[in-house]
């Protein structure tokens, strides 16, 4: 069995539904919340557990009642919880308002302390996940294991991660991330526009790249090729952990030795299955579940 290690953050979400965009200065009445454990790195670490990956996740908890629960539930679902520090401090939490009309969500994260802590690291590791927190241990990991598969979730581009995402072997980063990082505006039906953000991105990373944009699908280069992966049809609810689960997926299929095509099908079907639940770790799907969506689709 493979050894995937997740590296990153833990967060407490609290999701609250309302059918309307917020506007300032106004009340909203919440009938019902949603809560779970999140993050980039530990929401992907759930999901390489939950199909049946040996998983390690390096993170920080508070001491307190959301550290608890995120512990329980990591333990729950068989993930190596040995080297997450526990702190004492207080867990980073997050209120998710979900917009029903259109599944879009709004967060407001509280982070936990960032100063800097003294990690320990698991053994034989064969696929890394960073989500770009705790630098200092995901640059640790990819010096410890250069053999592993590595992959970076970039979600908004921050000087600071100039390295970790040079190193890894795969950049997955949003579009948002595309954006700030090159100063330039791409369209996905404009060949010319995003062989310049390409070409901007391999200063940053020269080995793989994917740019994923929602319900726009995603880009990859295949070869000396870009290609277009349109989005999955789905009923969107709440696109909360949708990106975190994309790439916990991506991290599966790499333990696995899947094609890219074959990887990036997976994570799109995985991810689209998300969003249309409330919550995100409560919203990953089974690998049976993906794997049968994508065939019914082929039918």
């Amino acid at each position: 069995m493979k050894k995937v290690c997740c590296i990153g953050q833990s967060v407490y979400d609290m999701t609250y539904p309302i059918y309307d965009d917020v506007i300032e200065n106004r009340k909203y009445r919440v009938t019902e919340k949603f809560e779970c454990m999140g993050g980039p790195a530990t929401n992907a670490a759930y999901l390489n557990a939950k199909w049946g990956n040996e998983t390690y996740l390096i993170s920080r908890l508070g001491n307190d009642l959301y550290g608890q629960k995120i512990m329980s539930g990591l333990n729950d679902i068989g993930v190596n919880t040995k080297y997450i520090k526990i702190c004492n401090q207080d867990t980073s939490v997050s209120a998710v308002v979900s917009n029903l009309s259109n599944g879009k969500r709004t967060i407001f994260n509280c982070p936990a302390n960032r100063e800097e802590i003294n990690f320990e690291y698991p053994a034989d590791i064969d696929v890394i996940l960073v989500d770009g927190h705790e630098l200092k241990a995901s640059l640790d990991m990819l010096e410890l294991f250069p053999q592993a598969k590595s992959l970076i979730d970039a979600g908004t581009y921050k000087p600071e991660l100039k390295e970790l995402a040079s190193k890894v072997d795969y950049l997955i980063c949003s579009e948002d991330f595309a954006r700030q990082y090159t100063n330039l505006e791409f369209h996905i039906y404009d060949a010319n526009s995003i062989n310049q953000v390409f070409e901007k991105l391999k200063e940053l990373n020269d080995k793989q790249i994917v740019v994923t944009m929602g319900e726009k699908g995603l880009l990859y280069e295949d070869g000396d090729i870009i290609k277009h992966m349109p989005a999955f049809k789905c009923k969107p609810v709440d696109t909360t952990g949708a990106g975190d689960i994309f790439h916990g997926a991506f991290a599966h299929c790499l333990a696995k030795d899947y094609t890219l095509e074959e990887s990036l099908k997976i994570s799109s079907m995985t991810s689209a299955i998300s969003v249309e639940t409330m919550g995100g770790q409560v919203s990953i799907p089974s690998f049976t579940e993906v794997i049968e969506r994508i065939k019914n689709i082929g039918e």
